[in-house]
Protein backbone atom coordinates (compact mmCIF):
# COMPACT_ATOMS: atom_id res chain seq x y z
CA UNK A 1 0.00 0.00 0.00
CA UNK A 2 1.38 3.66 -0.99
CA UNK A 3 2.63 5.31 2.17
CA UNK A 4 0.54 8.18 3.14
CA UNK A 5 2.64 10.32 5.31
CA UNK A 6 5.15 12.77 4.59
CA UNK A 7 8.07 14.10 6.35
CA UNK A 8 8.54 17.75 6.45
CA UNK A 9 12.48 18.86 7.45
CA UNK A 10 13.87 22.07 8.13
CA UNK A 11 18.03 21.55 8.42
CA UNK A 12 19.15 25.53 7.87
CA UNK A 13 22.19 26.61 10.12
CA UNK A 14 22.55 23.68 12.67
CA UNK A 15 19.33 23.12 13.72
CA UNK A 16 17.01 19.85 13.32
CA UNK A 17 12.88 20.54 12.98
CA UNK A 18 10.51 17.68 11.74
CA UNK A 19 6.46 17.32 11.11
CA UNK A 20 5.26 14.29 10.02
CA UNK A 21 2.11 15.29 8.35
CA UNK A 22 -0.64 12.92 7.02
CA UNK A 23 -3.11 14.33 4.54
CA UNK A 24 -6.73 12.12 4.62
CA UNK A 25 -10.60 13.06 3.40
CA UNK A 26 -10.77 15.22 6.95
CA UNK A 27 -7.73 17.25 6.19
CA UNK A 28 -4.34 17.48 7.49
CA UNK A 29 -3.00 15.86 10.44
CA UNK A 30 0.21 16.17 12.45
CA UNK A 31 0.92 12.99 13.52
CA UNK A 32 4.35 13.32 14.69
CA UNK A 33 7.46 16.25 15.21
CA UNK A 34 10.63 16.82 16.92
CA UNK A 35 13.58 19.41 17.42
CA UNK A 36 16.78 20.06 18.23
CA UNK A 37 19.89 21.56 17.15
CA UNK A 38 23.60 20.27 16.83
CA UNK A 39 26.91 22.29 18.33
CA UNK A 40 26.82 25.28 16.82
CA UNK A 41 30.50 25.06 16.35
CA UNK A 42 29.95 22.18 13.84
CA UNK A 43 28.30 25.20 11.62
CA UNK A 44 31.23 25.52 8.98
CA UNK A 45 32.28 21.54 9.27
CA UNK A 46 31.62 19.34 6.82
CA UNK A 47 30.79 16.19 6.82
CA UNK A 48 30.73 16.27 10.46
CA UNK A 49 27.50 18.58 10.39
CA UNK A 50 25.70 16.34 7.92
CA UNK A 51 27.22 13.60 10.24
CA UNK A 52 25.99 15.42 13.30
CA UNK A 53 22.23 15.99 12.12
CA UNK A 54 21.27 12.52 10.29
CA UNK A 55 22.24 11.17 14.00
CA UNK A 56 20.21 14.22 15.18
CA UNK A 57 16.92 13.75 12.82
CA UNK A 58 17.19 9.78 13.19
CA UNK A 59 16.74 10.36 16.90
CA UNK A 60 13.67 12.71 17.06
CA UNK A 61 12.03 10.15 14.03
CA UNK A 62 12.67 7.19 16.76
CA UNK A 63 11.75 8.86 19.50
CA UNK A 64 8.26 10.73 17.93
CA UNK A 65 7.39 7.21 16.24
CA UNK A 66 7.73 8.79 12.51
CA UNK A 67 7.73 5.99 10.29
CA UNK A 68 7.25 7.89 7.55
CA UNK A 69 10.34 7.40 4.40
CA UNK A 70 9.82 10.42 2.52
CA UNK A 71 10.85 14.08 2.94
CA UNK A 72 10.18 17.26 1.45
CA UNK A 73 13.12 19.31 2.72
CA UNK A 74 13.27 23.16 3.30
CA UNK A 75 16.82 25.16 3.11
CA UNK A 76 17.95 28.79 3.10
CA UNK A 77 20.79 31.07 3.48
CA UNK A 78 22.72 33.40 1.62
CA UNK A 79 23.43 31.23 -1.11
CA UNK A 80 19.48 30.75 -1.67
CA UNK A 81 17.62 32.87 -3.93
CA UNK A 82 13.67 33.09 -5.20
CA UNK A 83 13.49 35.75 -7.70
CA UNK A 84 10.49 37.06 -9.93
CA UNK A 85 11.72 37.22 -13.53
CA UNK A 86 10.65 38.62 -16.53
CA UNK A 87 11.47 37.56 -20.33
CA UNK A 88 10.73 38.18 -23.74
CA UNK A 89 8.38 35.46 -25.17
CA UNK A 90 10.80 32.58 -25.90
CA UNK A 91 10.85 28.59 -26.89
CA UNK A 92 11.00 26.75 -24.13
CA UNK A 93 14.80 25.56 -24.72
CA UNK A 94 15.61 29.17 -24.40
CA UNK A 95 14.08 29.84 -21.38
CA UNK A 96 16.41 28.00 -18.52
CA UNK A 97 19.81 29.86 -20.35
CA UNK A 98 17.75 33.38 -20.34
CA UNK A 99 17.07 32.61 -16.65
CA UNK A 100 20.98 31.50 -15.76
CA UNK A 101 22.21 35.14 -17.79
CA UNK A 102 19.93 36.77 -15.44
CA UNK A 103 20.36 35.20 -12.28
CA UNK A 104 24.19 34.82 -12.72
CA UNK A 105 25.30 38.42 -11.50
CA UNK A 106 23.10 37.87 -8.17
CA UNK A 107 24.98 35.35 -6.70
CA UNK A 108 28.39 35.19 -5.57
CA UNK A 109 29.81 31.81 -6.99
CA UNK A 110 29.99 30.47 -10.62
CA UNK A 111 26.52 29.56 -12.12
CA UNK A 112 28.21 25.76 -13.21
CA UNK A 113 28.12 25.47 -8.91
CA UNK A 114 24.28 26.43 -8.85
CA UNK A 115 21.25 24.40 -8.81
CA UNK A 116 18.31 25.82 -10.45
CA UNK A 117 14.59 25.78 -11.14
CA UNK A 118 11.81 27.64 -12.20
CA UNK A 119 7.89 27.91 -13.12
CA UNK A 120 5.55 29.91 -15.25
CA UNK A 121 3.70 32.55 -13.60
CA UNK A 122 1.69 34.35 -16.60
CA UNK A 123 2.51 35.78 -19.56
CA UNK A 124 1.09 38.79 -21.58
CA UNK A 125 1.86 39.32 -25.40
CA UNK A 126 4.79 41.17 -24.16
CA UNK A 127 6.00 39.47 -21.40
CA UNK A 128 6.18 36.37 -19.79
CA UNK A 129 7.22 35.91 -16.02
CA UNK A 130 8.23 33.18 -14.43
CA UNK A 131 9.28 32.40 -10.18
CA UNK A 132 13.07 30.99 -10.12
CA UNK A 133 14.91 29.63 -7.58
CA UNK A 134 18.69 28.77 -6.99
CA UNK A 135 20.88 27.18 -4.39
CA UNK A 136 24.60 26.69 -4.19
CA UNK A 137 25.20 22.57 -5.15
CA UNK A 138 27.00 22.06 -2.34
CA UNK A 139 24.49 23.18 -0.11
CA UNK A 140 21.99 20.71 -1.93
CA UNK A 141 24.58 18.32 -2.12
CA UNK A 142 24.89 18.48 2.37
CA UNK A 143 21.22 18.11 2.56
CA UNK A 144 21.13 14.95 0.45
CA UNK A 145 24.01 13.56 2.68
CA UNK A 146 21.86 14.18 5.73
CA UNK A 147 19.02 12.80 4.12
CA UNK A 148 21.77 9.31 2.58
CA UNK A 149 22.80 9.07 6.05
CA UNK A 150 18.68 9.23 7.68
CA UNK A 151 18.05 6.71 5.62
CA UNK A 152 15.07 8.70 3.60
CA UNK A 153 13.96 9.33 0.58
CA UNK A 154 13.81 12.94 -0.11
CA UNK A 155 11.44 14.08 -2.79
CA UNK A 156 11.52 17.91 -2.85
CA UNK A 157 13.96 20.29 -1.67
CA UNK A 158 12.17 23.68 -1.83
CA UNK A 159 13.48 27.59 -0.28
CA UNK A 160 11.71 28.90 2.95
CA UNK A 161 9.45 31.52 1.51
CA UNK A 162 7.56 28.46 -0.74
CA UNK A 163 7.51 26.31 2.41
CA UNK A 164 5.91 29.75 4.60
CA UNK A 165 3.17 30.49 1.59
CA UNK A 166 1.87 27.00 2.27
CA UNK A 167 1.56 26.94 6.17
CA UNK A 168 -0.08 30.16 5.98
CA UNK A 169 -2.08 29.97 2.46
CA UNK A 170 -5.61 30.70 4.73
CA UNK A 171 -3.74 34.17 6.03
CA UNK A 172 -3.44 35.14 1.95
CA UNK A 173 -5.74 36.99 -0.17
CA UNK A 174 -5.52 37.08 -4.26
CA UNK A 175 -6.12 40.88 -3.72
CA UNK A 176 -4.15 41.79 -0.74
CA UNK A 177 0.07 41.50 -0.61
CA UNK A 178 0.63 39.85 2.98
CA UNK A 179 4.27 39.69 3.97
CA UNK A 180 5.94 36.77 6.29
CA UNK A 181 9.10 36.69 7.83
CA UNK A 182 10.79 34.11 9.32
CA UNK A 183 13.44 35.17 11.90
CA UNK A 184 15.61 32.96 13.17
CA UNK A 185 18.32 32.66 15.87
CA UNK A 186 20.81 33.73 12.58
CA UNK A 187 19.23 35.23 10.25
CA UNK A 188 15.73 36.60 9.23
CA UNK A 189 14.06 35.75 6.21
CA UNK A 190 11.62 38.18 4.29
CA UNK A 191 8.95 37.54 1.86
CA UNK A 192 5.49 39.24 0.26
CA UNK A 193 2.82 37.38 -1.48
CA UNK A 194 -0.30 38.55 -3.34
CA UNK A 195 -2.44 35.69 -2.88
CA UNK A 196 -0.15 32.40 -3.09
CA UNK A 197 1.81 34.79 -5.83
CA UNK A 198 5.73 34.63 -4.96
CA UNK A 199 6.28 38.71 -5.48
CA UNK A 200 9.94 39.44 -3.43
CA UNK A 201 12.21 37.73 -1.50
CA UNK A 202 15.22 38.55 0.59
CA UNK A 203 17.35 37.15 3.76
CA UNK A 204 19.68 39.39 5.69
CA UNK A 205 22.54 37.88 8.63
CA UNK A 206 20.41 39.45 11.31
CA UNK A 207 18.49 37.14 13.84
CA UNK A 208 17.40 36.72 17.15
CA UNK A 209 21.30 36.02 18.61
CA UNK A 210 21.75 39.42 17.45
CA UNK A 211 19.77 40.91 20.27
CA UNK A 212 21.01 38.03 22.97
CA UNK A 213 24.51 38.99 21.96
CA UNK A 214 23.75 42.96 22.58
CA UNK A 215 22.26 42.14 26.24
CA UNK A 216 25.97 40.66 27.26
CA UNK A 217 27.24 44.41 26.65
CA UNK A 218 29.52 45.36 29.59
CA UNK A 219 27.95 48.80 30.89
CA UNK A 220 29.23 50.23 34.36
CA UNK A 221 27.38 53.70 35.80
CA UNK A 222 26.29 54.83 39.04
CA UNK A 223 22.85 53.17 38.69
CA UNK A 224 24.90 49.73 38.48
CA UNK A 225 26.67 47.54 36.69
CA UNK A 226 25.66 45.21 33.65
CA UNK A 227 27.38 42.68 32.43
CA UNK A 228 24.81 38.98 31.68
CA UNK A 229 26.39 35.69 30.24
CA UNK A 230 24.76 34.64 26.94
CA UNK A 231 22.84 31.60 28.40
CA UNK A 232 21.06 34.50 31.48
CA UNK A 233 20.80 37.19 28.67
CA UNK A 234 18.98 34.73 26.12
CA UNK A 235 16.52 33.56 29.26
CA UNK A 236 15.69 36.97 29.67
CA UNK A 237 14.79 37.45 26.32
CA UNK A 238 12.65 34.96 26.20
CA UNK A 239 10.92 34.97 29.54
CA UNK A 240 10.59 38.70 29.76
CA UNK A 241 11.03 40.06 26.29
CA UNK A 242 12.62 43.31 25.09
CA UNK A 243 12.40 46.56 27.52
CA UNK A 244 10.18 49.00 25.92
CA UNK A 245 8.21 50.72 28.70
CA UNK A 246 10.45 50.04 31.81
CA UNK A 247 7.69 51.05 33.76
CA UNK A 248 6.10 48.03 32.50
CA UNK A 249 8.68 45.39 32.23
CA UNK A 250 9.38 43.09 35.18
CA UNK A 251 12.04 43.94 37.88
CA UNK A 252 15.63 41.60 37.51
CA UNK A 253 16.90 41.78 40.87
CA UNK A 254 20.63 43.98 40.43
CA UNK A 255 20.00 44.48 36.48
CA UNK A 256 20.18 48.52 35.89
CA UNK A 257 16.61 47.92 33.32
CA UNK A 258 18.00 51.65 31.67
CA UNK A 259 20.91 49.49 30.68
CA UNK A 260 19.39 47.07 29.17
CA UNK A 261 17.57 48.89 27.31
CA UNK A 262 20.16 51.43 26.31
CA UNK A 263 22.47 47.91 24.93
CA UNK A 264 19.27 46.24 23.23
CA UNK A 265 18.28 49.34 21.72
CA UNK A 266 21.01 49.31 18.44
CA UNK A 267 20.79 45.56 17.71
CA UNK A 268 16.26 46.27 17.95
CA UNK A 269 17.20 49.63 15.32
CA UNK A 270 19.10 47.80 13.17
CA UNK A 271 16.92 44.52 12.79
CA UNK A 272 14.02 47.45 12.16
CA UNK A 273 16.73 49.17 9.09
CA UNK A 274 16.88 46.06 7.38
CA UNK A 275 12.90 45.04 7.19
CA UNK A 276 12.52 49.21 6.75
CA UNK A 277 14.99 48.88 3.83
CA UNK A 278 13.36 45.37 2.14
CA UNK A 279 9.80 47.76 2.48
CA UNK A 280 10.96 50.30 0.78
CA UNK A 281 12.87 48.17 -2.10
CA UNK A 282 9.65 46.19 -2.70
CA UNK A 283 7.68 49.04 -3.12
CA UNK A 284 10.04 50.83 -5.13
CA UNK A 285 9.84 47.33 -7.34
CA UNK A 286 6.05 47.06 -7.26
CA UNK A 287 5.33 50.47 -6.44
CA UNK A 288 3.17 52.29 -3.32
CA UNK A 289 1.44 48.95 -2.65
CA UNK A 290 0.06 48.75 0.61
CA UNK A 291 0.94 45.37 2.49
CA UNK A 292 -2.03 44.50 4.20
CA UNK A 293 -0.03 42.33 7.15
CA UNK A 294 2.96 41.16 8.01
CA UNK A 295 3.02 37.26 9.91
CA UNK A 296 6.32 36.68 11.63
CA UNK A 297 7.52 33.66 12.72
CA UNK A 298 10.35 31.72 13.45
CA UNK A 299 11.73 30.74 17.21
CA UNK A 300 12.43 34.85 17.72
CA UNK A 301 8.90 35.56 16.87
CA UNK A 302 8.39 34.35 20.53
CA UNK A 303 10.14 37.17 22.24
CA UNK A 304 7.78 38.99 24.42
CA UNK A 305 7.08 42.75 22.81
CA UNK A 306 9.57 42.25 19.77
CA UNK A 307 6.60 42.79 17.43
CA UNK A 308 4.66 45.91 18.90
CA UNK A 309 8.46 47.17 18.37
CA UNK A 310 8.52 46.79 14.95
CA UNK A 311 4.82 47.78 14.35
CA UNK A 312 5.44 50.83 16.02
CA UNK A 313 8.80 51.36 14.55
CA UNK A 314 7.71 50.84 10.87
CA UNK A 315 4.19 51.59 10.92
CA UNK A 316 2.92 48.45 9.73
CA UNK A 317 0.79 45.89 11.28
CA UNK A 318 2.15 42.61 12.56
CA UNK A 319 0.48 39.36 13.35
CA UNK A 320 1.71 36.21 14.98
CA UNK A 321 -0.23 33.45 13.62
CA UNK A 322 -0.58 30.08 14.49
CA UNK A 323 1.62 27.95 12.12
CA UNK A 324 -0.78 24.69 13.12
CA UNK A 325 -4.37 26.39 12.39
CA UNK A 326 -5.81 24.79 9.61
CA UNK A 327 -4.39 21.15 10.78
CA UNK A 328 -5.15 18.52 13.30
CA UNK A 329 -2.40 17.53 15.69
CA UNK A 330 -2.85 13.78 16.53
CA UNK A 331 -4.04 13.04 20.18
CA UNK A 332 -1.10 10.30 20.17
CA UNK A 333 1.63 13.19 20.22
CA UNK A 334 2.55 12.79 24.10
CA UNK A 335 4.26 16.31 24.35
CA UNK A 336 1.15 18.35 22.80
CA UNK A 337 2.43 21.51 25.11
CA UNK A 338 5.86 20.94 24.01
CA UNK A 339 4.89 21.53 20.26
CA UNK A 340 2.41 24.36 21.21
CA UNK A 341 5.25 26.92 22.49
CA UNK A 342 8.00 25.92 19.53
CA UNK A 343 4.69 26.37 16.98
CA UNK A 344 6.54 28.82 15.89
CA UNK A 345 10.15 27.85 15.18
CA UNK A 346 8.50 24.51 13.09
CA UNK A 347 6.59 26.71 10.58
CA UNK A 348 9.35 25.77 8.06
CA UNK A 349 9.46 21.95 8.37
CA UNK A 350 5.18 22.08 8.23
CA UNK A 351 5.47 24.08 5.17
CA UNK A 352 7.86 22.13 3.66
CA UNK A 353 5.44 18.54 4.47
CA UNK A 354 2.61 20.95 3.32
CA UNK A 355 4.21 21.51 0.03
CA UNK A 356 4.34 18.36 -0.97
CA UNK A 357 0.27 18.43 -2.04
CA UNK A 358 1.08 21.26 -4.28
CA UNK A 359 3.11 21.72 -7.68
CA UNK A 360 5.56 23.80 -7.08
CA UNK A 361 9.39 24.97 -7.86
CA UNK A 362 12.12 21.69 -6.65
CA UNK A 363 15.78 22.25 -5.74
CA UNK A 364 16.45 18.28 -5.88
CA UNK A 365 18.59 17.95 -9.26
CA UNK A 366 17.69 16.76 -12.26
CA UNK A 367 19.51 13.78 -11.56
CA UNK A 368 17.95 12.83 -8.77
CA UNK A 369 14.65 13.04 -9.90
CA UNK A 370 15.55 10.97 -12.91
CA UNK A 371 16.66 8.09 -11.24
CA UNK A 372 17.26 6.23 -14.24
CA UNK A 373 19.87 8.79 -14.92
CA UNK A 374 21.07 8.60 -12.25
CA UNK A 375 21.87 5.40 -12.55
CA UNK A 376 23.63 5.57 -15.46
CA UNK A 377 25.63 8.61 -14.47
CA UNK A 378 27.02 6.58 -11.51
CA UNK A 379 27.87 3.61 -13.05
CA UNK A 380 28.59 3.78 -16.77
CA UNK A 381 31.06 6.58 -18.22
CA UNK A 382 30.17 8.36 -21.64
CA UNK A 383 33.08 5.61 -23.54
CA UNK A 384 31.16 2.78 -22.09
CA UNK A 385 27.56 4.27 -22.54
CA UNK A 386 28.99 4.64 -26.38
CA UNK A 387 29.98 0.94 -26.51
CA UNK A 388 26.84 -0.55 -25.26
CA UNK A 389 24.69 1.25 -27.44
CA UNK A 390 26.97 0.20 -30.61
CA UNK A 391 27.06 -3.01 -29.96
CA UNK A 392 23.15 -2.70 -28.90
CA UNK A 393 22.44 -0.97 -32.28
CA UNK A 394 24.64 -4.13 -34.36
CA UNK A 395 22.17 -6.75 -32.60
CA UNK A 396 19.31 -4.98 -33.81
CA UNK A 397 20.78 -4.56 -36.88
CA UNK A 398 21.66 -8.07 -37.40
CA UNK A 399 18.24 -8.88 -35.93
CA UNK A 400 16.71 -6.94 -38.76
CA UNK A 401 18.48 -8.34 -41.38
CA UNK A 402 17.87 -12.05 -40.51
CA UNK A 403 14.28 -10.98 -39.88
CA UNK A 404 14.19 -9.55 -43.35
CA UNK A 405 15.75 -12.45 -45.19
CA UNK A 406 13.67 -15.29 -43.36
CA UNK A 407 10.35 -13.36 -44.19
CA UNK A 408 11.27 -13.24 -48.10
CA UNK A 409 12.12 -16.98 -48.08
CA UNK A 410 8.40 -17.18 -46.22
CA UNK A 411 7.09 -15.09 -48.73
CA UNK A 412 8.79 -16.77 -52.01
CA UNK A 413 7.50 -20.28 -50.75
CA UNK A 414 3.55 -18.95 -50.30
CA UNK A 415 3.64 -17.28 -54.11
CA UNK A 416 4.83 -20.89 -55.02
CA UNK A 417 2.33 -22.71 -53.14
CA UNK A 418 -0.46 -20.02 -54.81
CA UNK A 419 0.91 -20.41 -58.35
CA UNK A 420 -0.05 -24.12 -58.14
CA UNK A 421 -3.82 -23.17 -56.26
CA UNK A 422 -4.33 -20.46 -58.72
CA UNK A 423 -6.32 -23.24 -60.91
CA UNK A 424 -8.49 -25.23 -58.26
CA UNK A 425 -8.77 -21.07 -56.95
CA UNK A 426 -10.60 -20.63 -60.60
CA UNK A 427 -12.76 -23.00 -60.75
CA UNK A 428 -14.01 -22.93 -57.29
CA UNK A 429 -14.83 -19.03 -58.08
CA UNK A 430 -16.91 -20.49 -60.89
CA UNK A 431 -18.55 -23.27 -59.47
CA UNK A 432 -19.46 -20.72 -56.17
CA UNK A 433 -20.82 -18.23 -59.07
CA UNK A 434 -23.26 -20.76 -60.13
CA UNK A 435 -24.26 -21.68 -56.85
CA UNK A 436 -24.74 -18.29 -56.62
CA UNK A 437 -26.86 -17.68 -59.94
CA UNK A 438 -29.25 -21.18 -59.13
CA UNK A 439 -30.28 -20.04 -55.51
CA UNK A 440 -31.38 -16.84 -57.10
CA UNK A 441 -33.42 -18.55 -59.56
CA UNK A 442 -34.95 -20.51 -56.62
CA UNK A 443 -35.33 -17.51 -54.39
CA UNK A 444 -37.35 -16.44 -57.47
CA UNK A 445 -39.81 -19.12 -57.96
CA UNK A 446 -39.96 -19.80 -54.49
CA UNK A 447 -41.14 -15.74 -53.77
CA UNK A 448 -43.70 -16.08 -56.97
CA UNK A 449 -44.93 -19.63 -55.59
CA UNK A 450 -45.27 -17.31 -52.04
CA UNK A 451 -47.32 -14.40 -53.33
CA UNK A 452 -49.52 -16.59 -55.69
CA UNK A 453 -52.94 -15.86 -54.01
CA UNK A 454 -54.47 -19.22 -52.61
CA UNK A 455 -57.79 -18.34 -53.58
CA UNK A 456 -60.01 -21.61 -51.77
CA UNK A 457 -58.30 -20.31 -48.72
CA UNK A 458 -58.94 -16.87 -48.61
CA UNK A 459 -62.65 -17.84 -49.72
CA UNK A 460 -62.93 -20.80 -46.84
CA UNK A 461 -61.30 -17.57 -44.25
CA UNK A 462 -64.44 -15.20 -45.18
CA UNK A 463 -67.00 -17.94 -45.34
CA UNK A 464 -66.06 -18.85 -42.03
CA UNK A 465 -66.46 -15.18 -41.22
CA UNK A 466 -69.59 -13.96 -42.62
CA UNK A 467 -72.52 -13.58 -40.36
CA UNK A 468 -75.67 -15.45 -40.59
CA UNK A 469 -77.80 -12.58 -41.85
CA UNK A 470 -75.27 -11.55 -44.54
CA UNK A 471 -76.04 -12.53 -48.59
CA UNK A 472 -72.99 -12.86 -50.78
CA UNK A 473 -73.72 -11.34 -54.48
CA UNK A 474 -70.50 -11.42 -56.03
CA UNK A 475 -66.93 -11.91 -54.79
CA UNK A 476 -64.04 -10.99 -57.38
CA UNK A 477 -60.33 -11.68 -56.81
CA UNK A 478 -57.87 -9.31 -58.40
CA UNK A 479 -54.52 -11.73 -58.49
CA UNK A 480 -52.50 -8.75 -59.94
CA UNK A 481 -53.71 -6.01 -57.49
CA UNK A 482 -53.36 -8.48 -55.00
CA UNK A 483 -57.69 -7.46 -53.73
CA UNK A 484 -60.71 -9.38 -53.08
CA UNK A 485 -64.04 -7.76 -53.92
CA UNK A 486 -67.02 -8.57 -52.11
CA UNK A 487 -70.62 -7.30 -52.97
CA UNK A 488 -73.48 -8.61 -50.64
CA UNK A 489 -76.22 -7.55 -48.48
CA UNK A 490 -76.75 -7.29 -44.68
CA UNK A 491 -79.99 -8.24 -42.58
CA UNK A 492 -81.11 -6.99 -39.33
CA UNK A 493 -81.35 -9.83 -37.29
CA UNK A 494 -80.86 -9.71 -33.46
CA UNK A 495 -79.09 -6.31 -34.00
CA UNK A 496 -78.19 -3.93 -36.78
CA UNK A 497 -77.94 -4.54 -39.56
CA UNK A 498 -75.00 -1.60 -39.10
CA UNK A 499 -73.96 -3.41 -36.07
CA UNK A 500 -73.75 -6.58 -38.28
CA UNK A 501 -71.70 -5.02 -41.17
CA UNK A 502 -69.06 -3.29 -38.88
CA UNK A 503 -68.54 -6.64 -36.99
CA UNK A 504 -68.01 -8.39 -40.12
CA UNK A 505 -65.53 -5.55 -41.38
CA UNK A 506 -63.76 -6.47 -37.96
CA UNK A 507 -63.60 -9.98 -38.15
CA UNK A 508 -62.52 -9.78 -41.59
CA UNK A 509 -59.12 -7.41 -40.40
CA UNK A 510 -58.03 -10.65 -38.52
CA UNK A 511 -57.66 -12.79 -41.23
CA UNK A 512 -53.78 -13.29 -41.42
CA UNK A 513 -54.05 -13.25 -45.35
CA UNK A 514 -55.57 -10.14 -45.21
CA UNK A 515 -53.02 -6.46 -44.70
CA UNK A 516 -56.20 -4.64 -44.99
CA UNK A 517 -59.43 -4.30 -45.20
CA UNK A 518 -61.59 -1.32 -46.04
CA UNK A 519 -65.23 -0.50 -46.51
CA UNK A 520 -65.93 0.97 -49.70
CA UNK A 521 -69.49 1.55 -49.62
CA UNK A 522 -72.66 0.87 -47.50
CA UNK A 523 -76.20 1.71 -48.83
CA UNK A 524 -79.38 1.08 -47.16
CA UNK A 525 -81.68 -1.05 -49.05
CA UNK A 526 -84.85 -0.20 -49.63
CA UNK A 527 -86.54 -3.01 -51.37
CA UNK A 528 -86.86 -5.09 -47.99
CA UNK A 529 -89.05 -5.21 -45.54
CA UNK A 530 -85.96 -5.63 -42.35
CA UNK A 531 -83.60 -3.50 -42.74
CA UNK A 532 -80.90 -4.12 -44.54
CA UNK A 533 -77.24 -2.65 -46.05
CA UNK A 534 -75.80 -3.19 -48.86
CA UNK A 535 -72.17 -3.31 -48.68
CA UNK A 536 -69.09 -2.72 -51.19
CA UNK A 537 -66.13 -4.58 -49.02
CA UNK A 538 -62.27 -4.70 -50.32
CA UNK A 539 -59.83 -6.82 -48.87
CA UNK A 540 -55.91 -6.33 -49.60
CA UNK A 541 -54.29 -9.58 -49.62
CA UNK A 542 -50.47 -9.33 -47.67
CA UNK A 543 -47.27 -10.02 -49.97
CA UNK A 544 -45.02 -13.04 -48.76
CA UNK A 545 -41.59 -12.02 -48.39
CA UNK A 546 -38.60 -14.88 -48.19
Amino acid sequence: MAEKNILGIDLRVCSVKVVELKKDTNGYTVTGWGMDEVQIDLADKHPDKEIAQAKTLKRLLASGRMKAKRAVVVVGGSDVLVKKIVLPPLVEAEVREAIKWKIKDEITYPIEEAVIDYSFVFKTREKVEYIATVAQRSTINRVLEVMRLAQLKILRIIPVPLALVETFAKETSPTDIVSMIYMGRRTTNISFFRGKTFLFNREVSLGGEDITRAMTSVVVSEEGRLELKFEEAERIKMESGIPIDLESYPKLGEIPLAHLQAVIRPALEKVEDEILRTLEYFKGQEGEVEIKKVILCGGSSRTPHLMEFLSSGLGVNFVYVDPLKGVTVDSHINDQGSLTSHQAQMAGALGAALSNYAAGLNLLPEEIRDRVKLMILKHLNPVEVSAVLAVLMIAIYLLMTWQSFYMRSEMMEISGKLDLLKPQLSRLEELEKALKEEEGRRGVFKLIELNRIKIAGVLEDISLNMPESALMNQVTVNESAREVHLLGTVFKRGDTAENILSGFIYKLSNIEDFDKVELIQATKNEGYLMESFDFDIVGKIKKKTL
